[in-house]
């Protein structure tokens, strides 16, 4: 029989399986019943996930659509060590085709890790031969890439994103909420291990739509020519750096905007952070001689001097209380033409007296001088002007020829683009629109007035002076064959912060000015920091690069020689072979050939069938290079016709 201990222990063991039932089912009603939304958002939580999607980086391309900046398919290759089986040989070969240390990759398969990527943005094609070795444990994440196809072209303009493509730099920094649109959710479906699982059917996952576009200003075969002509320029004379800048005079339109050395955006960490800034619009420095271009704008404005009233330039000397200004050649009475034009530091001292301090840092802020421009790029500076109430005499006596005041590369061309432009000054820009991948314009900028900076009579008369300083003056190295050129010549001091002045040695050489100079089309700047080797003089360090620049630009815009270029004038560079046939033309609808009177004729900007026509049709042989429209040719427009057979060579971009 079963004692009443055993009794009790079985009452007590059937009570608690009741009880342990009845709270199951007091638990079970609860989750069918009362939690069942819970559960169901539970059991989603944890066989899908949100998924968010980038659109598609948009484009950058330049003026005629060349693309500068475009996003591409690509993978992140990973391994997972634990499922891996891999040989030696194997590893060696998927090192291969990644571009990767053989042991590094070998260090990643024996990792304790469940999963390390083995390389980021791999090209697709790369990958197909990584999936082709049929490796266990070795896959991809479908990712996309930032590719610069011209490379370090316009680089310190466009700038260059992060891996996860956060722009950083340039255009890429600025437009970096446009470029890369708006993202966009989605619900995946998980594995049983976690891994998402592309939905099928009508479920599938739409792609976001592309980021906007940005259209630059930039003309690409411009800024090569710029890059190209001012890294030379650099080297040879082995300065720091240099910065070169082009604008159309008539809208402010950035044509090109250089900095060397140069860098590539697809490597930028290869490059020091110091070398990706845009020193055009980053930097200043003391302008010097360039500078007696604004000094005569506002003279001859004010009335206080004529072009042709003589100034005594005191043999070369003249004291300014306890400073003493010099000249580099001794002049002594000659006019103020040719103050400006032989750069007579005592003759634009003495005119800027006259001036006084507020009339002179008045003439500084038309120009645009101590304020930013508002380009449409991150990092622009205001440069430097001080108050006129702090100026002592040899203050207003330095400022006259460039000492004193900083300036940015962009703000100087701005100014010498207003004096070309009939003394109306265009607000620079360099982004013309921006244009949302649903067509929609998100940003537009055109041609803006700034205001007038001098009348139309008295930039005429400057512009004359600054003819002379590169017909008779130290901007001799600016001509161009066939064309009037205005510009002046800059040999500034650099301030050295250790001795609290300017440094013995150390110059700034530039040249500025605008061609053609009676019907101005483009203004362009050249500065080289620091050159070290040879000469450091802006006539001969920076006057020969603006002339190629200025060169190719007047041929890429169809504009003609005004003149028959004489025979003891410098051949021109243009069709010295340095030209690129890479880029797209100057727009067809904006050039209209002419010839140039007994000279060869025009044929920039035609396509190829009109100008083999026109060609034929004056009786001359064609040799045709590229294919598209022209851009160049040899001999130049209005260049003398040869006796006998003659050849031409078209520069041609499809």
């Amino acid at each position: 029989m079963i004692g009443r201990a055993h009794r009790v222990r079985i009452g007590l063991t059937m009570a608690g399986f009741a009880t342990a039932f009845a709270a199951l089912g007091v638990r079970a009603s609860q989750l069918t019943l009362l939690d069942v939304n819970g559960l169901r958002e539970r059991a989603r939580s944890q066989q899908t996930r949100m998924l968010e999607r980038r659109p598609r980086r948009g484009a950058i391309v330049d003026r005629a659509g060349e693309l500068l900046g475009v996003t591409r398919e690509s993978a992140d290759v990973f391994v997972r060590p634990r499922k891996a089986n891999a040989s030696e040989a194997q590893i060696a070969v998927l090192a291969g085709i990644l571009g990767m240390p053989t042991e590094r990759v070998a260090e990643k398969f024996r990792s304790n890790r469940p999963f390390t990527y083995l390389k980021r943005r791999v090209t697709l094609d790369r990958w197909e031969r990584v999936q082709a070795l049929n490796l266990a444990g070795v896959d991809r994440e479908r990712t996309r890439q930032r590719v610069y196809p011209r490379g370090p072209l316009a680089g310190h303009v466009v700038g260059f994103t992060s891996i996860d493509g956060d722009g950083l730099e340039g255009i890429e920094r600025r437009f970096d909420k446009e470029l890369r649109g708006e993202s966009e959710s989605f619900r995946v479906q998980r594995d049983a291990r976690g891994r998402d699982v592309e939905l099928g059917g009508d479920e599938r996952i739409p792609l976001p739509r592309v980021g906007a576009q940005v259209e630059l200003t930039i003309d690409a075969g411009i800024q090569h020519v710029a890059e190209t002509e001012l890294e030379l320029a650099v080297e040879n004379f082995a300065a720091k750096a240099g910065t070169a800048v082009v604008l159309d005079t008539r809208s402010g339109e950035v044509l090109a905007m250089a900095t060397a050395p140069r860098f590539d955006p697809n490597r930028f960490r290869f490059s020091r952070a110091n070398e990706w800034r845009n020193r055009a619009i980053t930097d200043v420095y003391e302008p010097g001689s360039t500078f007696k271009a604004i000094l005569a704008a506002a003279a001859l404005s004010d009335g206080v001097v004529a072009p042709d009233e003589m100034i005594d330039c005191e043999g070369g000397r003249f004291r300014v209380g306890r400073s003493t200004i010099h000249d580099h050649h001794k002049y002594d009475l000659i006019s103020f033409t040719d103050v400006v034009a032989h750069s007579s530091n005592i003759g634009c001292a003495k005119v800027g007296s006259r001036l006084g301090p507020d009339r002179l840092h008045a003439a500084f802020g038309r120009f645009g001088f101590a304020r930013k421009t508002g380009i449409a790029l991150p990092g622009e500076v205001s440069g430097l002007v001080r108050s006129p109430g702090k100026w002592r005499p040899i203050d207003l006596a330095t400022a006259s020829f460039g000492q004193g005041v900083a300036v940015s590369p962009l703000q100087l061309v701005s100014a010498i683009a207003g004096i070309a432009n009939a003394g109306e000054m265009m607000r620079p820009f360099i982004v013309r629109r921006v244009v949302s991948g649903r067509g929609e314009v998100l940003f537009e900028r055109g041609p803006t007035l700034v205001g007038r900076v001098v009348e139309a009579g008295v930039a005429a008369q400057v512009a004359e002076i600054l003819v002379r300083v590169v017909e008779d003056g130290t901007g001799g190295n600016a001509k161009i064959a066939g064309f009037a050129v205005a510009g002046k010549t800059g040999t500034s001091q650099k301030v050295d912060a250790e001795r609290r002045g300017y440094h013995p040695t150390d110059r700034v050489a530039s040249f500025v000015g605008f061609v053609p100079a009676r019907d101005p089309v483009v203004a362009i700047l050249v500065v080289v920091d620091t050159p070290t080797q040879g000469s450091t003089y802006g006539g001969v360090v920076a006057a020969p690069v603006f002339r190629k620049i200025a060169e190719y630009s007047l041929g890429r815009m169809g504009v003609l020689p005004s003149r028959t270029p004489t025979l003891d004038e410098p051949p021109s560079s243009a069709d010295s072979g340095l030209i690129p046939v890479l880029y797209e033309p100057a727009r067809p609808d904006r050039v209209v050939p002419v010839d140039a009177a007994g000279g060869t004729p025009s044929f920039v900007g035609l396509a190829m069938r009109p100008a083999l026509v026109r060609a034929h049709g004056s009786g001359l042989q064609v040799r045709v290079e590229g294919s598209g429209y022209v851009v160049a040719q040899d001999p130049p427009p209005g260049a003398p016709l040869p006796e006998g057979e003659l050849a031409l060579t078209f520069a041609m971009d499809g």
